[in-house]
């Protein structure tokens, strides 16, 4: 279930509970007040009654025999016009009428030998005007009574009415405030909840709206300090790139070509799992610090047009230690990046060997993190085809023989495999950021002068491009 519909169920849940507890209360109120109001319409014809048959009785007297005669001739043009039964006792309360003889065997009453059941309505308010209150216990249940005295306390006159029919004539009227309560519930749940699910609906849009907006807001403040980051990045990177005059695009095309073949590992099964999407992008910006290190070396030992000496060699390595501790304060200082561990895996380790042979710790293998090996691959390659103080640039076909002879002993062979299938692409991108030293023409055109030994040929050539021995940088 969404957000959306959980709120929803909630809030209409929440209306119908104040709506079901609304409409209950004002049900019990209203029957309430029916009850008394159809109660006080019940005593005031009760009562009404006992009026008219004490007039009807007025001046009898009850305790002659023919009494019960008397006032069945009394109430005999009247009987029919009172509400409820009648009954007349003597200051004794036993029953005077209706007597229980033959001719009234269907009577509505019966004579009791013992006195009548009286029990007063101790809540009634009473004064002289009016009847008490109370009820009486007859063969046929409790009744509700209405006592009047005769004149000359000659006895009483009664006027009941059987509590069974009392209550149902009183709760007749609210039999069907139920039904009309349930309609108005399912009717009012269903307003409430469409008006829920509006108002709901529309504060949804507006949250969704303002996340949207904030998220834009949040998606290019990220991107512009990226941008930041990248630029301050490259203007970093430049300034050591500034110290040699002829690496022209060198970092542009080192960012190209590692992101190139990290696109490549993308597709391959062996590379799949640890080249993600995120380490493409990285690998494009971390890249173009590799040589970082490179401000710390002196400019006699990094414009030196000819041949290292073994001490000049020794410092020349240095950039790479200088580079990886240097990225390693900004690390500490800013925290765990993998922007920032990547580009000092490349600036530490992008000069170690496949064979273990490199610096500047000797690593072999697969213990050199995949992003050197890939960066290495890319700076070879960019070395041997541009133009440096110390040689001029060699044409694409020498360079794809070195880079493959290197396979194995320099280069990882699984990378330099996969690299072969795009080195028609490196090429073109060579064309595209050449220097202002037609160096990608050079490299293209440019043939190598015959040597008798090709192989040590390639190997100087290598050497001389990458620093690795005495003989170059």
């Amino acid at each position: 279930m969404s957000r959306k519909s959980k709120y929803f169920f909630l809030i209409a849940l929440a209306q119908a509970g104040c709506l079901a507890v609304g409409l209950w209360m004002h049900h019990h109120f209203t029957v309430s007040s029916i009850t008394r109001a159809a109660e006080e319409r019940i005593w005031s014809d009760i009562e009404a009654g006992a009026r008219r048959l004490v007039s009807v009785l007025e001046g009898l007297n009850l305790s002659e025999a023919n009494a019960p005669e008397m006032v069945s001739a009394r109430l005999s043009n009247s009987y029919r016009f009172l509400f409820g039964g009648v009954m007349v006792v003597d200051p004794d309360w036993r029953v005077v009428f209706p007597r229980k003889d033959a001719e009234q065997a269907g009577a509505r009453a019966a004579e009791h030998a013992s006195p009548l059941q009286w029990i007063p309505d101790a809540n009634a308010r009473h004064n002289a005007s009016e009847p008490l209150r109370g009820k009486v216990i007859l063969d046929d249940g409790p009744h509700v009574v209405a006592v009047y005295a005769l004149s000359n306390e000659q006895g009483y006159a009664l006027r009941h009415y059987p509590i069974a029919e009392f209550e149902a004539r009183s709760a007749a009227p609210v039999r069907s405030l139920s039904v009309i309560g349930l309609i108005t519930f399912v009717w009012m749940c269903a307003l409430l909840g469409i008006a829920a699910y509006v108002i709901l609906a529309r504060l949804h849009d507006n949250i969704d709206r303002a996340r949207s907006r904030l998220a834009t807001d949040a998606l290019r403040q990220t991107q512009n300090l990226v941008r930041t980051r990248d630029a301050v990045i490259f203007g970093l990177a430049k300034l050591t790139e500034s110290r040699d005059p002829d690496t022209g695009d060198h970092l542009e095309r080192i960012s190209v070509y590692s992101t190139m073949i990290a696109s490549a590992l993308r597709r391959d099964p062996k590379f799949r799992d640890e080249v993600t999407p995120a380490f493409v992008r990285l690998i494009g910006i971390s890249s173009v610090l590799h040589d970082i290190g490179k401000v710390g070396v002196e400019d006699r030992i990094l414009l030196k047009p000819g041949p290292f000496t073994s001490e000049e060699q020794a410092e020349m390595k240095t950039h790479s230690i200088i580079g990886g501790e240097c990225l390693r304060d900004i690390e500490r200082r800013l925290g765990g990046s993998n922007f920032l561990q990547m580009a000092r895996e490349i600036a530490l380790y992008h000069h170690e060997n496949w064979d273990g042979m490199g610096y500047s710790e000797g690593l072999a293998g697969t213990a050199i993190p995949l992003s050197a090996r890939i960066v290495a691959i890319a700076d070879i390659y960019d070395a041997l085809s541009s133009k440096r103080v110390y040689k001029e640039p060699l044409p694409h076909k020498e360079c794809v023989a070195i880079i493959r002879n290197e396979a194995g002993r320099k280069l990882d062979p699984d990378l330099v495999a996969i690299w072969l299938t795009l080195e028609s692409r490196f090429r073109g991108i060579a064309l595209k950021y050449a220097d202002s030293t037609g160096d990608a023409a050079r490299c293209e055109f440019i043939e190598p002068e015959p040597v008798e030994d090709v192989e040590q040929e390639i190997e100087d050539i290598c050497v001389t491009s990458y620093g690795a021995s005495s003989e170059g940088h």
